[in-house]
């Protein structure tokens, strides 16, 4: 019981991380990203088609 009760807090501890590692679904992801921008980077490396991850446009 104990083995199981590791690993589920183990499991719920991974996730609640990797949640908190990505842009906001309902916030400003440019101001996140200037926040975060180690994470940001992370992040964009495993969604590279995100539009915050795009680089700027030249004109």
């Amino acid at each position: 019981m104990r083995q199981f009760l590791v690993i589920v807090a183990g499991i719920l501890l991974g996730t609640s991380v990797a949640i908190a590692q990505s842009p906001p679904t309902d916030g400003d992801a440019d101001a996140w990203c200037e926040a975060n921008m180690n994470a940001c980077a992370t992040w964009c490396e495993s969604n590279p088609d995100a539009e915050i991850c795009q680089e700027p446009e030249c004109d």
